[in-house]
């Protein structure tokens, strides 16, 4: 009974905070591109344990975006990050 009820209770948490890390990510995108929230949206998405790649459509441009951990980069940006991670001398 209990693994039942951690099962049910791990898929609400999934449920709750998957929608939430989109929005957080609409927010940034906003932000960064300068472009309401009404006008953005979530073309396709890519999601796994690590990580996440979004497409994204904000104010008539098409983007991708990235999940890094708990932050959100466009992917140009965020693959210069993982770079500069990977080399800190360059």
């Amino acid at each position: 009974m209990s693994v039942g009820i951690f099962i049910t209770s791990c898929k609400s948490f999934v449920n709750a905070t998957q929608g939430a890390t989109e929005t957080k990510l609409i927010k940034t995108v906003s932000i960064d591109q300068n472009c309401p929230v009404e006008s953005i949206k979530i073309i396709d998405k890519v999601k796994n344990m690590a990580h996440a790649t979004y497409a994204i459509e904000a104010c008539g441009k098409r983007l991708v975006y990235q999940q890094l951990g708990t932050a959100f980069m466009e992917k140009s940006q965020a693959e210069k990050t993982v770079e500069s991670l990977k080399n800190p001398n360059n």
